[in-house]
């Protein structure tokens, strides 16, 4: 490589390590929101079961 071409590629890799950084960091938060949604996540899916569980029972009952 010579100096020139590595001069002239240098705002490029620059850019590129800073879209690099941007994205990581990204990547981080969304992580982050996704482990404080998850106890939520559970709560709901569990509220879900309950009511679907009464449904079915409500159905068995009204099929009787």
């Amino acid at each position: 490589m010579r100096y020139r071409d590595f001069v002239t590629d240098a705002p490029l890799s620059a850019a590129l390590d800073r879209a690099d950084r941007a994205l990581q960091r990204i990547e981080h938060a969304l992580d982050g929101r996704r482990n404080a949604a998850a106890p939520r996540d559970e709560q709901l899916r569990a509220k879900v079961r309950e009511v679907v569980e009464e449904l079915d029972e409500l159905i068995r009952e009204a099929a009787a």
